[in-house]
């Protein structure tokens, strides 16, 4: 094992929450023991698989062991992540009834759980003008929001690489589909860093970082930019491809992640990973390993052994 690869056992610095998402493989509440094997301060999950519009019934049983194990558990906040067949700005009929039913099924879910965030993406235009898109993904997210839960989740609007017809590329449509959905203490954003620099924006330097940060802050408005999925990205800025890479490993590189870190506007929001793995979680570990040493570090320094080792591990598994 590396000197790197030694320390990854380190929990994140207090007033960051750094994890990365964990599978729910044997029930909710293994999820958070993931987590925890891991030292994370928070993690992202799905109710059940991406990619199907059948979800299976989760018990009582099951939700009161998840609430209870996490009130116990060092995992701070918790996301959800909705299915990727929702598209909430479709036109057609049938995909629209399927894409509300399932929202509103992993909303109230989600509120039962007390999970921090549900994260949606926002939809695809499809066949239709932006305008018309836009206002059919407001009324099926302000529709969804409405609904009598109890709970406190936020509903969290991500942004998007800029393949196709996707909305929330850029800041402008994003502004554009929280004022319309106008329920800003019950929405919010999460940014991926992939997809920023996928869908164009330059966030690679300082004057650049700041413009781009502050684009978003004000499309968030009040709703706020409540979590982010920390992935360097697998193509050059403006691919449009929302292909994951290893953190340092990507287009991105090192630079952003540090200084996202110790930006104190996002201290306390949940940064979670989307970065490529296997069964084994030793990627996981490494990533974090990077973000966390990232963390510690006054100045950017890339040539910090310890990341220079985890870096030279991830080749090895990649």
């Amino acid at each position: 094992m590396t000197a790197g690869a030694g320390r990854m056992g380190l929990t994140s610095p207090p007033f960051l929450q750094l994890g990365t998402h964990v599978s729910i493989r044997g029930g909710l509440a293994l999820a958070l023991e993931r987590g925890e094997v891991l030292g994370c301060g928070s993690v992202q999950i799905f109710s059940h698989s991406s990619r199907t519009w059948a979800a299976p019934v989760i018990s009582e049983q099951e939700i009161r062991a998840f609430v209870s194990r996490h009130r116990e558990s060092s995992v701070g906040p918790v996301l959800m992540h909705a299915s990727y067949l929702v598209n909430a700005a479709t036109s057609d009929p049938d995909k629209r009834r399927k894409s509300a039913a399932a929202l509103r099924e992993d909303w109230l879910l989600a509120n039962r759980l007390g999970v921090y965030g549900l994260v949606l993406h926002p939809g695809s235009a499809a066949g239709q003008t932006d305008p018309a898109a836009i206002s059919r993904s407001a009324e099926m997210v302000r529709e969804t929001v409405d609904l009598a839960t109890g709970g406190s989740t936020r509903l969290l609007l991500e942004n998007t690489a800029g393949g196709g017809r996707t909305l929330g590329r850029d800041p402008e449509t994003m502004k554009h589909l929280v004022d319309q959905v106008n329920r800003p203490e019950k929405v919010g954003l999460c940014l991926d860093s992939c997809h920023l620099l996928a869908a164009g924006a330059e966030i690679r330097t300082p004057l650049s970082y700041e413009k781009v940060v502050s684009a978003w802050s004000g499309a968030a408005g009040t709703a706020g930019i409540r979590a982010w999925h920390l992935n360097d990205a697998l193509f050059e800025r403006g691919s449009g491809r929302d292909r994951h890479a290893h953190i340092g490993k990507g287009a991105i590189g090192l630079w952003f992640f540090w200084k996202l870190l110790e930006d104190p506007r996002f201290r306390g929001v949940p940064m979670v990973l989307e970065t490529p793995k296997t069964d084994d979680i030793r990627e996981d570990r490494l990533n974090l390993a990077i973000l966390k040493r990232l963390s510690r570090q006054e100045t950017f320094r890339p040539d910090d052994p310890e990341i220079v080792d985890c870096l030279a591990e991830l080749e090895t598994v990649a």
